[in-house]
């Protein structure tokens, strides 16, 4: 008889965080596949939908970070805890970079991302992807240390090479 552990851990968490990461995508292109023209009309209500959907996300994916008890207190430690949640939620496909950790500040860069990559994949052109993405990782910081906020300078959905986002104590802007 067949089970799970007929299949390795490695592959089950690929499957599992390619499906994480298309169904905040999949759900849209599906509604306009079948609606054509009038997803027009509907447009701003899912657009909405998908918004709040990923700052949920982003809540969650805080709440998680604390039951692991993974470091939040410096912006070096919110982006390591940002990149190691993000693995265990999207799988190895995602992929982050350190530029640098001083003080307050940390700026880091994705250089693969699975929603752009699932976005691809499926033939969907998110004009939202970016804004969602932002809201879901200003939310995980702000929930995780409400001191402390992120904002991106670039990114892969909007052209550049990589993301590029920089963590910092909200006081010292």
């Amino acid at each position: 008889m067949i089970n799970i552990d007929n299949f390795p851990a490695e592959l089950r968490w690929k499957i599992a965080a390619q499906s994480a990461s298309s169904l905040l995508l999949t759900h849209e292109k599906v509604y306009k596949d079948i609606l054509g023209p009038d997803y027009k009309k509907i447009q701003p209500l899912m657009d909405t939908i998908n918004y709040i959907s990923w700052i949920q996300d982003g809540k969650n994916a805080s709440i998680l970070s604390k039951y692991l008890g993974l470091p939040f207190k410096t912006a070096e430690e919110i982006e390591k805890t940002n990149e190691l949640v993000s693995e265990i939620l999207y799988g190895p496909e995602i992929k982050y970079k350190k530029i640098y950790a001083v003080g307050h500040h940390a700026k880091s860069q994705i250089t693969s991302c699975p929603f752009l990559n699932r976005s691809k994949e499926i033939g969907f052109e998110s004009k939202s992807l970016f804004e969602n993405c932002s809201a879901y990782h200003e939310t995980f910081v702000s929930n995780l240390n409400p001191k402390y906020s992120k904002k991106f300078t670039k990114a892969m959905c909007k052209g550049d090479e990589y993301c590029e986002a920089v963590t910092e104590l909200k006081e010292s802007k």
